[in-house]
């Protein structure tokens, strides 16, 4: 459980935008940024009277959060923010692998030039928030060009499938911050891919994209069941 009354962090909405849209905005930043925290109970009266509206835009807002898969509704007990296993991370990792295998192929047989320009641009942003050593830049950044080769296949169910599965990815991201070994990991891992699909090389570029995946994936993974174990000893 939180130490801290975390909907106190939620400021009133501003009008006229869509006051759900508004309330689910405000929401998922607060769970992306951990103010809620994984498993934490939300309540519809709290968070309307911080939020300043009436409880039915936190209710519909509720629902949009659900199907993003941030938030659960459980019988009689009301909403929570999901609680993500690691054979959740593995189902979701394992799905990235495939959907990015299969982006990273096209995208290699294809070798649009202005596809590969801007691949090369998105790989560069990553090296340069390393370099900058800013650690929220560059998973901002790797988001960014998971993203674009997803939306540069071509594919634009590849890019939806993607997209639908982009606010449990920055939630996991955060964890990435606290499980890979360095910042530079994460810019290494790109370039060989982004060398493969450049040299045309449909084969080796869905292999590196999956292998990417799979290894995010597992420590993550890893991580979680570490400190499930470790709150188990408690």
């Amino acid at each position: 459980m939180p130490s801290r009354d975390a909907s106190a962090a939620l400021r009133p909405l501003p009008s006229p935008r869509s006051l759900v849209q508004d309330a689910a905005d405000m929401i998922r930043e607060q769970i992306l940024e951990g103010g809620f925290q994984q498993g934490e109970h939300l309540v519809e009266a709290r968070i309307a009277e911080q939020l300043h509206v009436s409880r039915g835009p936190v209710r519909e807002a509720f629902k949009l959060l659900r199907a993003e898969g941030l938030l659960s509704e459980e019988p009689r007990r009301g909403t929570f923010v999901v609680s993500l296993t690691s054979d959740d991370v593995r189902a979701i990792y394992g799905l990235r692998a495939a959907i990015e295998g299969r982006a990273a192929r096209m995208l290699a047989s294809a070798r649009n030039p202005d596809g590969l320009a801007q691949l090369r641009s998105l790989l560069e942003g990553i090296e340069a928030a390393v370099r900058s050593g800013d650690g929220g830049a560059v998973f901002q950044r790797d988001l960014e060009f998971h993203d674009g080769l997803c939306r540069l296949s071509g594919n634009a169910r590849i890019h939806e499938v993607f997209v639908r599965y982009v606010p449990m990815l920055r939630a996991l991201l955060r964890l990435d911050e606290r499980v890979l070994p360095s910042l530079d990991e994460a810019a290494l891992q790109h370039r060989p891919l982004v060398q493969a699909i450049e040299a045309g090389d449909p084969g080796l570029a869905a292999r590196l994209a999956e292998d990417h995946c799979d290894r995010a994936g597992e420590l993550i993974a890893t991580y979680l069941d570490a400190q499930r174990r470790a709150g188990g000893e408690r």
